[in-house]
């Protein structure tokens, strides 16, 4: 009998040792998830600023087009706030995934001094005086949809 026992224990003691290390991995990976999620957050982040400094380029290279060929550049009513014309060739041009916006041109009207660029979660608003990049992570926490007038 005294051997059944013995066998018992050592039985408890190997499941109290798989217990313990089940939770050491468990507390391990629940630390290390939101510091991983992070980095990836950062990395993500990095690579949007990189398209929103192509998407500078790009457009100052078609705003001095457009002045050379005395075309209009600036177009509030369309979307992205460029001609169409314009608003086709920076997004072949700088090859960005996202979405831009120009917010404001100097008085001639092909100067870019504030642009938004949204990709994915992230939004970057440039500036030009001073010269600044802001990259800003979205994440909705309310979402509403209406479908009547109230």
């Amino acid at each position: 009998m005294q051997h059944n026992g013995a066998e018992k224990k050592h039985g408890s003691k190997y499941l109290i040792r798989v217990l313990s290390a089940t939770v050491l991995v468990l507390a391990i990976l629940t630390a290390a998830i939101p510091g991983s999620l992070a980095i990836m957050r950062r990395a993500d982040a990095q690579v949007a600023l990189g398209n929103a400094k192509a998407l500078r380029l790009a457009l100052q290279v078609a705003a001095t087009e457009c002045y050379a060929a005395s075309r209009p550049f600036r177009d509030p009513s369309r979307e992205g706030g460029v001609t169409e014309e314009v608003w086709r060739k920076v997004l072949v041009d700088s090859k960005v995934p996202g979405d831009f916006w120009v917010l404001q041109t100097d008085g001639s009207g092909y100067e870019v001094l504030r642009f938004l660029y949204q990709e994915g979660d992230f939004t970057v608003s440039y500036c030009k005086e001073p010269l600044s990049y802001v990259v800003s992570y979205q994440e909705p926490y309310v979402w509403t949809e209406y479908t009547a007038v109230y």
